[in-house]
């Protein structure tokens, strides 16, 4: 399910941005790590969408294990898990070509705005505003996107165990995946009644 909606996320942004730019062929981002031993693996001139954080949200923990099936039998199996996921965007134009525009430092900047101004005008994703995550996994429903904003202390740490140099980038936060593989741990028939033995005083 984590997959599937990066997946997702990615080619929604893709063909916003193809539209803002004009061109309906090339690759404008792409679902990816920011770095391996190499260095920045976020190819020229593209945006990288990155998975960075995994996060249980416990606010709203389901803490029932126990339900009644439509046979009237019980059932036990381990409460679902609700993750948040922390998605770093990244602008990869280094002008590594003092000649080629298209990998500016300001063109960067633009595209890294389009993808901002794309999850402010839709930050919530359904299968009935979005038919495309019908097709993804089953128990995906609903996608909420949300820019969230760390320190400076906390963006230097972050560069620093990734161990590359700043690039423009904006952190959002991806809620709540549901992830329940409803294995069966047992069954039962269900308790009606309890039955108390008075105590009784000689």
């Amino acid at each position: 399910m984590i997959h599937s909606t990066l997946e997702f996320l990615t080619a929604e942004l893709n063909a916003f941005i193809k539209l803002k730019v004009g061109d309906p062929v090339g690759e404008r981002i792409v679902l990816s790590s920011v770095t391996n031993e190499t260095g920045i693996i976020i190819p020229d001139k593209s945006l990288g969408l990155s998975l960075i954080n995994i996060e249980e949200e416990r606010t709203i923990k389901e803490q029932r294990s126990t339900y009644i099936n439509v046979v009237g039998k019980t059932e036990k199996r381990n409460p679902e898990i609700q993750l948040n996921l922390y998605v770093l965007i990244t602008a990869n134009f280094q002008n590594k070509n003092a000649n080629d525009s298209s990998d500016d430092y300001v063109e960067g900047l633009k595209q890294l705005g389009y993808a901002i101004s794309f999850f402010q005008a839709k930050n919530v994703f359904t299968k009935e505003n979005s038919p495309s995550l019908s097709g993804k996994d089953p128990g995906l429903t609903k996608i909420v996107v949300e820019l969230y904003s760390y320190s400076f202390e906390q963006l230097y740490n972050f560069w620093t165990v990734v161990g590359a140099k700043y690039l423009p980038s904006v952190l959002y936060k991806v809620k709540t995946l549901r992830i329940q593989e409803n294995q069966l741990l047992e069954t039962g028939d269900p308790i009606e009644k309890i039955h108390l033995n008075p105590l009784h005083k000689s």
